[in-house]
């Protein structure tokens, strides 16, 4: 998508959420003032479901907007995010929003891919879908009244390719052999996204403390 065709938006509109309410996943990502939780804020927050529909929602106040919370929170729709434990937790403590159900494609591919220590968004998508993300914006001022259009295209890229990627990792995960105690990867993939909404609750009640705060000792030795 070309950069003078993505523009924000204060919330979904309400065609576009029933749209997405009728996907069974939707990918999403966000864009935030800084890293520390309590301390920074969500700045932007992309969206995306299989037929490539975006949506970039600039939030007007620190309040979630109606719609997009009626999304993060619907039961039968499946948010993806790549690293989820961060977004969901800002989610969390920025705007009061109990993401559910989500799944996590760093997880995934940290599972599955074990021939790789590289489990970037970017290296991702390179590798499953053959896109080379630019990364440049990365670091840019996300807090910004009026975003560039760089800027919503390094956005809405994050969002765009991430369901073709939670595809692939799924295919490898079901095609793995099983491990030699028996159980399926696909039961361990299972398994770890179900643990992740206790680890959101364990980082953001302040069990973090390896990492900046993103990972806990809590089971370490």
């Amino acid at each position: 998508m070309s950069p003078s065709r993505l523009q924000t938006v204060p919330d979904i509109p309400a065609e576009l959420l029933d749209t997405y309410l009728s996907a069974p996943l939707v990918a999403v990502d966000t864009e935030l003032q800084g890293l520390r939780l309590r301390r920074d804020h969500v700045c932007l927050v992309q969206l995306c479901d299989r037929e490539q529909n975006i949506c970039l929602v600039k939030p007007e106040t620190r309040e979630a907007p109606p719609n997009l919370r009626k999304l993060l929170t619907a039961p039968e729709v499946v948010k993806i995010f790549h690293y989820a434990v961060s977004d969901v937790a800002f989610f969390k403590v920025s705007m009061n929003v109990d993401v559910e159900p989500f799944h996590c494609t760093k997880v995934m591919s940290k599972l599955i891919r074990t021939y790789s220590d590289s489990h970037s968004l970017r290296t991702l998508v390179s590798e499953l879908v053959g896109v080379e993300l630019d990364k440049e914006q990365q670091n840019s001022n996300w807090d910004k009244q009026e975003l560039s259009p760089m800027q919503l295209q390094y956005a809405a890229n994050d969002v765009l390719f991430l369901i073709q990627v939670y595809d692939e990792l799924m295919q490898m995960i079901e095609n793995r052999a099983p491990l030699p105690t028996g159980i399926s990867a696909a039961e361990l993939n299972r398994r770890s996204q179900a643990c992740l909404p206790t680890v959101v609750d364990l980082l953001v009640n302040g069990y973090g403390d390896r990492d900046q705060g993103w990972e806990s000792s809590l089971f370490s030795h």
